[in-house]
């Protein structure tokens, strides 16, 4: 990737993380630092949406 590309994708991601906050705020939410990394690593590429779910639902199935 380079530099040009990596400076669109960051300020891609920082959009839609402004996004995802304004959503959340609408709401009377915030969005916690665990939330935010989970975000990040979807955006980054280390991680998928599905991969993020399964582990919540792991998370706290355990929890019950």
């Amino acid at each position: 990737m380079t530099p040009e590309e990596r400076s669109t994708a960051s300020e891609q991601y920082a959009s839609r993380l402004r996004n995802v906050k304004g959503t959340f705020a609408a709401e009377g939410m915030t969005i916690s630092s665990y939330t935010q990394r989970q975000l990040e690593r979807i955006e980054k590429g280390q991680s998928n949406y599905h991969q993020v779910l399964q582990e919540l639902r792991t998370k706290y199935e355990k929890r019950g």
